[in-house]
């Protein structure tokens, strides 16, 4: 098909635009530069850019715009070195061979969710030791306490809070809750006398960075500060509003934490925004683990109400960690 001089020129500028745009996110990435409001939305969309790019490069060749052509070659393939960790992920060291394991659960309840008796029956048959409810309210506190799941987790820390401030952590094992940190929405920080050792566990929520972009960066450093002062065993847990796309994300993991869904073959997977409109599209809730505590499984599902997937891992101790 021939095309006309405008119609050409058109798609020429349209397909500049889309590699600016794209080359613009991937330059962001390799300065580790959290930008703005708009820049971390676009960075969490960093490899959807893919096939646009590849469709521009097709394009370019076609019609022999070859400047065109190759910058969507470079742009599309920084993206994909980007994503080589996803596809090959570090090796994690061995669990201890008998540790039976701690199963931890992250559900985002969703402030607004009016099924939370259905998400108290779908948790029943996961089989799980912990779970850290985030976007935790009164409401949400009064129906799952009055649940009979409750009775199959008596140790309890309910932070109840307005719309998405809330979080409670619900255990078979005991727990102690330290000081919790300054947080915009409440974070949960507690040691848990597991099966196999005591571990560190810390619920978090950083606030959104389209609503609260500083208080997004400034929690989220702030965690991997705690991170750093604390040597048990421990799981880093929640909807951290981040993705591994962000360069701020990939700082926390530079605390020495390991993912557990890319450590598990399932970094491509994603738990928003889960509903009836648009199918998900990035991964924001994750479960970090570390100083000699390992992930050995994890497992996504529906949560009734939610606009989140929850997810539930199973970590275990290595060696140096069980002493």
């Amino acid at each position: 098909m021939k095309l006309g001089p405008v119609a050409r020129r058109f798609m020429e500028l349209v397909g500049w635009g889309l590699v600016a745009g794209a080359g613009f996110v991937m330059l962001s990435q390799a300065l580790g530069w959290n930008g703005t409001r708009l820049v971390a939305t676009l960075q969490s969309l960093t490899p959807w850019s893919v096939p646009p790019l590849a469709l521009v490069a097709g394009v370019a060749m076609w019609q022999q715009w070859k400047h065109l052509a190759l910058v969507a070659a470079v742009v599309g393939l920084s993206v994909l070195g980007m994503s080589i960790p996803l596809v090959f992920p570090g090796t994690q060291p061995p669990p201890l061979a008998d540790a039976e394991g701690l199963r931890v659960a992250a559900v985002n309840l969703l402030f607004s969710n009016p099924e939370v008796d259905a998400v108290a029956d779908a948790l029943e048959d996961r089989n799980l030791d912990v779970i850290v409810f985030s976007e935790f309210t009164e409401e949400h506190h009064d129906t799952l306490t009055a649940h009979r799941l409750a009775d199959d987790f008596p140790y309890q820390i309910n932070r109840n809070g307005l719309y998405a401030g809330g979080m409670a952590m619900w255990s078979r094992f005991p727990l102690e809750e330290n000081p919790r940190l300054a947080s915009i929405n409440r974070t949960i920080d507690a040691t848990i006398t597991g099966p196999d050792v005591d571990v560190r566990l810390l619920g978090v929520h950083p606030p959104t960075p389209i609503f609260d972009f500083g208080g997004w960066i400034r929690d989220t450093k702030q965690i991997g500060d705690a991170v750093d002062d604390i040597d048990e065993p421990l799981v880093v847990i929640g909807d951290f509003n981040a993705a591994y796309w962000h360069p701020l994300f990939r700082d926390l993991l530079s605390h020495d934490l390991t993912d557990a869904h890319i450590a598990n073959n399932s970094g491509w997977s994603m738990s928003w925004p889960i509903g009836d409109t648009l199918p998900a599209f990035v991964r924001l809730d994750h479960a970090l683990t570390g100083n000699g505590l390992v992930s050995s499984d994890v497992r996504d599902f529906r949560v009734p109400g939610s606009d989140h997937s929850g997810f539930d891992v199973i970590v275990k101790p290595t060696a140096d960690a069980a002493g």
